[in-house]
C-alpha cells in the first residue's frame, strides 16, 4: 500500500525529463527577473551618483538674477539656515579676475567656504586659507603652475594648494577657487553685510521642493533652483523610467511565457497521470494532494536554484563578462533583503498560478482530461474582439492626449508609453492568427518548392500555434528588448559623437585660451606650408554689432572667417563682392527684416559714455546663407575694416590632416611663440567620449548579454522538450514511410518556423515600439542598431539548427520497436 507522498514521488521519478526541464526553466526565469531587478537598482543608483558627481550634494541653489544687481546678505543666510528641513547652507561668490597680469582675458573665479557641501559641488578637497587658491588643470597648464607655486590674481599673490583634474571626454574649464571672504569683496554692489552671490542648500530627503516653495514665499524676488526640477534631471529620470518600464514589461513577459510553456508541458503530462488515477478511482482530494506535492517540489527547487544562480551571475559571472568585453567596472550591488523578497514573491506567485490549475484539473473527469489535452485549435472569440476594440480606442485616445499635453512632458511621456504598450499588445494578439492564415496560403508553394516533408511540417505547425505561443512570445520579448535597448544605446552614442563632431570641424583644434591679440591670420600660411597639414582656417570670437534698420538699432553678434576659403571647402556657396566692406547674413534674419543681396546697412557700436549705439561705418550684403556660423547670424571676412576697428581676436584655428599625431608634432613651433595655446585632436576626444559612454552603460551591456543567453537557453530547452514529447507522432510518421532524413527535415522546418516567426515579429514590434517612444523626445532622431539585431538573430538561428539537427538525428536513428515500447 502506497501513501499519497510515495505515489507522487514515484510519478516524479518516472517523469524525470519533465521535472528537470521544469526546474531548469523556473531557474532561468528567476534568474532573468533578478538580473532585471539588479540592473534597475544599480542603474538608478548609478544615475544618482553621476548627477551627484556633477552637481554635488546640494538640493537647492538660491540667489538673485544678474540684472537685479542684488547680493545675498548674512541675515538672509541665517534665515535660510533656520528653515525646517534645511541641513546645510554654503555661501558662494563669483567674479571675473585678471590672472598673472594677463590683460586680454579674465578668468571665472569662485569664492567658496571650506564645508563639505561646496566641496562636493566643485570637487576639491583642500581647505582654503586666506592666501590659498585652487585652480583647474587648464589654468595650471596656461600659466605653467604646480601645487606650491605662487599665482597672481587681481592685486594679490596666492599659493596653489590643489589642481582640479579634467573629466574624460570634456574640456578642462578655466576656473579658480578662492576663499569667499576675498571674492565677495570683488563683486559689484558688495557691502559689509554681503554673504555671497548665491547659496547652496542641502535638505533632508524628499523635502527639497517644499523648502524651495517656502523660500520663494519668503522673498519672491529670489531665484530658487531646485536641482530635481532641472531639465537634465527630468530627462535622465524620464529616460531611465521609460527604459526600465519597457525592460521590466518584456523581461517579465519572457519569464512568464517560459514558465507558462513549462507548465503547459508539465500539466499535459500531469493530466495524463490524472486521467489514469481518476480512471482507477482516485478521489479529487487524493489527486490534488499528489499534484500539489509534485508542483511544490518543482517550484521550490526552481526558486532556490534560480536565486543561487542569480547570485553567482550578478556577483561573479557579470563582473567577469564586463571585464571580458573590456568594459569599465560597473555597480553590481544586490542587497540580501532584496534577493529574499524577490525569491519569496516569485515562490508565492508560482504557487498561486499552479494551485488554480491543480484545482481546475483535479475536478475534471478522465474523458474531459483527454479531450482537453488534444484541444489545440486557435480560436478567435467574442471577448477578444471586445478587448481589442477597447484597447485600441484607449491607445488612440492616450496618444492624442499626449500630443495635446506635450510629448516631452512627464504626463505626455507616460501617455505615449501606455498607448505604445497597448498597441504592441494588440499586435501580439493579432499576429498568431495572421501567421496561421499565411501558412495556410503558403502550403501549396511550400510543397512545390521545398518538398513533402516541409509541407507536412507546416501542416502540423498550424494546430501548434496556440500550444507554442509561449515559446514565440519569449523570442518576441527578447527581440523587442534587443531592438529597443540597442537602438537607445546607438542613439545615445550617436548623440555623444555628434556633439564631439560639432566641436571639431577638423582633425585638430587649436584654442587661443588667453585671447592673445598677437595671434593673427598670417600664421595660417605658415601652418599650411607644413607637409602634414592639408588646410587650416581661423575663426574669431563673436563680437557685438548694431544694425541701423530704419530709426531703430538692432543688436546682434558677428563672427569673422575666411569667406573665400570657406567657399573653396564647400562650407559656403561661392560669394562674389567686396569682402572689405561685405557682410553675409542668414536667410532667417534676412526674411525677418526684409534684407536682400546688395543692400547697404549702417552699422554701429555701443558708446558707454552716451549709453547708446553710435554709427561707425557701412556694410553691403554680399550673400545670404542658410544657417548661422558659430552661433552668429552675421559674418564678415578677415579683410573687413571691422577687424581693425573692433580688434577682432582669433578664438580657434581648425587644422585638417590625415595624420593628427604628425601634425601636432609639426605644429609644436606655435607653442614656442604662444605657450598658452591649447591643442586637441578629434580622435582622442572621440575615444574618450566612447570610453565615458561605455563606462555609463557597461552594466547594461553585461545584463543584455546575459538576458540573450538566458532567453535562448530557455527557448531551446522548451523546444527540445516539446519535440521530445512528440516522439509518438514521429513514430507514426516513420511507420507510414517518412525517412530518417525526412524526419530531421520535418523537425527543423517546424522549429525554424516558430523561431523565424518570433524573430521577425519581435523585430517588427521592437521597431514600432522604439519609433513610437521616440516621439517623447524628437530633438534627436532614433538610430537603429541593425548589426546587433542581425548578429543576434543569426546566432539564434545557427544555435537552433545545430541543436535540433542533433536532436532530429538522435530521434530518427532510434529503433522503431524500442520507440513504440518506450512510448
Amino acid at each position: 500500500m502506497f501513501t499519497m507522498r510515495a505515489v507522487a514521488l514515484k510519478l516524479f521519478r518516472a517523469a524525470w525529463a519533465n521535472v528537470l526541464t521544469s526546474i531548469s526553466i523556473i531557474t532561468i526565469s528567476i534568474c532573468l527577473v533578478m538580473t532585471m531587478s539588479v540592473y534597475a537598482l544599480n542603474a538608478h543608483n548609478q544615475m544618482k551618483a553621476d548627477i551627484q558627481a556633477l552637481y554635488g550634494e546640494m538640493d537647492i541653489m538660491v540667489g538673485y538674477n544678474p540684472d537685479q544687481h542684488q547680493l545675498l546678505t548674512t541675515q538672509q543666510i541665517e534665515l535660510l539656515s533656520s528653515l525646517a528641513g534645511v541641513t546645510q547652507v554654503s555661501n558662494v561668490s563669483l567674479a571675473h579676475t585678471k590672472v598673472e597680469q594677463e590683460k586680454s582675458t579674465t578668468f571665472y573665479t569662485v569664492g567658496v567656504e571650506n564645508d563639505d557641501l561646496v566641496k562636493s559641488r566643485y570637487h576639491f578637497e583642500m581647505n582654503l586659507g586666506p592666501n590659498d587658491a585652487i585652480i583647474s588643470e587648464n589654468v595650471a597648464r596656461i600659466f605653467k603652475k604646480n601645487v606650491g607655486d605662487t599665482i597672481h590674481i587681481q592685486t594679490k599673490n596666492f599659493i596653489v594648494r590643489e589642481i582640479l583634474p579634467t573629466m574624460k571626454g570634456t574640456d578642462s574649464p578655466n576656473i579658480i577657487l578662492l576663499p569667499n571672504t576675498i571674492v565677495k569683496t570683488w563683486m559689484n554692489n558688495s557691502q559689509p553685510q554681503t554673504a555671497g552671490m548665491f547659496a547652496l542648500i542641502k535638505t533632508e530627503d524628499g523635502l527639497a521642493k517644499a523648502v524651495g516653495t517656502e523660500i520663494k514665499q519668503l522673498d519672491e524676488t529670489l531665484r530658487v533652483d531646485v536641482m530635481s526640477d532641472y531639465d537634465l534631471f527630468k530627462r535622465n529620470l524620464q529616460s531611465l523610467m521609460i527604459f526600465m518600464i519597457v525592460l521590466a514589461v518584456f523581461i517579465l513577459l519572457i519569464a512568464s511565457v517560459l514558465l507558462l510553456s513549462t507548465f503547459q508541458l508539465l500539466f499535459y503530462k500531469i493530466k495524463e497521470q490524472l486521467m489514469i488515477l481518476r480512471a482507477l478511482g482516485a478521489s479529487v482530494q487524493q489527486v490534488r494532494r499528489i499534484v500539489k506535492l509534485q508542483l511544490s517540489l518543482i517550484i521550490c527547487f526552481g526558486v532556490m536554484l534560480g536565486t543561487t544562480m542569480s547570485l553567482l551571475v550578478i556577483k561573479i559571472w557579470l563582473p567577469q563578462l564586463i571585464s571580458l568585453l573590456h568594459l569599465p567596472n560597473a555597480r553590481t550591488e544586490l542587497p540580501l533583503p532584496f534577493v529574499i523578497v524577490i525569491a519569496l514573491s516569485s515562490f508565492l506567485i508560482l504557487q498561486v498560478m499552479t494551485q488554480w490549475q491543480v484545482a481546475k484539473s483535479a475536478r475534471l473527469l478522465p474523458l474531459q482530461i483527454a479531450t482537453d489535452n488534444e484541444n489545440l485549435r486557435l480560436r478567435w472569440t467574442k471577448w477578444k474582439t471586445i478587448m481589442v476594440g477597447i484597447g485600441g480606442i484607449i491607445a488612440v485616445l492616450f496618444l492624442l492626449q499626449a500630443q495635446l499635453t506635450g510629448t516631452g512632458s512627464n504626463q505626455g511621456a507616460l501617455l505615449i508609453l501606455i498607448g505604445t504598450i497597448l498597441i504592441c499588445g494588440i499586435l501580439l494578439l493579432f499576429i498568431p492568427y495572421l501567421f496561421t492564415a499565411l501558412l495556410q496560403v503558403a502550403l501549396k508553394p511550400i510543397r512545390a518548392v521545398l518538398g513533402k516533408e516541409a509541407y507536412l511540417a507546416c501542416q502540423q505547425v498550424m494546430p501548434q500555434v496556440r500550444k507554442n505561443r509561449p515559446i514565440v512570445l519569449s523570442i518576441i520579448g527578447l527581440m523587442v528588448i534587443l531592438t529597443f535597448g540597442s537602438s537607445l544605446m546607438k542613439t545615445l552614442q550617436h548623440n555623444d559623437l555628434a556633439f564631439t563632431e560639432s566641436q571639431y570641424e577638423t582633425a585638430v583644434k587649436i584654442n587661443n585660451e588667453l585671447n592673445d591679440p598677437t595671434l593673427t591670420p598670417a600664421v595660417i600660411k605658415e601652418m599650411e606650408a607644413l607637409p602634414s597639414v592639408q588646410y587650416a582656417y581661423a575663426q574669431s570670437n563673436n563680437a557685438y554689432i548694431a544694425l541701423q534698420l530704419g530709426d531703430e538699432w538692432l543688436p546682434e553678434n558677428y563672427t569673422t572667417i575666411d569667406i573665400e576659403k570657406f567657399g573653396q571647402l564647400g562650407k559656403l556657396p561661392k560669394i562674389e563682392g567686396p569682402l572689405q566692406d561685405g557682410l553675409l547674413v542668414t536667410k532667417s534674419l534676412a526674411n525677418r527684416h526684409h534684407l536682400s543681396v546688395g543692400d547697404r546697412i549702417t552699422i554701429g557700436s555701443y558708446d558707454v559714455a552716451a549709453q547708446q549705439d553710435r554709427p561707425t561705418g557701412e556694410l553691403q550684403i554680399i550673400g545670404i546663407i542658410d544657417a548661422p556660423l558659430h552661433y552668429a547670424e552675421l559674418i564678415v571676412d578677415w579683410s573687413s575694416f571691422l577687424t581693425s576697428q573692433d580688434h577682432t581676436i582669433i578664438e580657434d584655428i581648425m587644422v585638417e590632416t590625415t595624420n593628427p599625431e604628425q601634425a601636432l608634432s609639426d605644429l609644436s613651433f606655435l607653442e614656442e611663440r604662444w605657450p598658452a595655446l591649447k591643442f586637441t585632436d578629434k580622435v582622442t576626444m572621440m575615444e574618450q567620449s566612447r570610453e565615458m559612454f561605455f563606462q555609463r552603460w557597461s552594466l547594461f551591456v553585461g545584463v543584455f548579454v546575459l538576458l540573450i543567453v538566458a532567453t535562448v537557453l530557455g527557448v531551446l530547452q522548451t523546444l527540445l522538450h516539446t519535440i521530445y514529447t512528440k516522439r509518438s507522432d514521429y513514430v507514426i510518421q516513420r511507420l507510414i514511410g517518412l525517412s530518417p532524413n525526412g524526419l530531421i527535415k520535418l523537425i527543423l522546418t517546424q522549429v525554424l518556423s516558430f523561431v523565424l516567426y518570433g524573430l521577425t515579429v519581435g523585430t517588427f514590434i521592437g521597431l514600432i515600439l522604439t519609433r513610437m517612444l521616440g516621439f517623447i523626445d524628437e530633438s534627436s532622431p532614433m538610430s537603429y542598431d541593425y548589426l546587433t539585431l542581425g548578429i543576434t538573430s543569426s546566432a539564434f538561428l545557427i544555435a537552433t539548427l545545430i541543436v535540433f539537427t542533433l536532436q532530429g538525428y538522435w530521434i530518427s536513428r532510434q529503433k522503431l520497436a524500442n520507440e513504440i515500447v518506450e512510448i
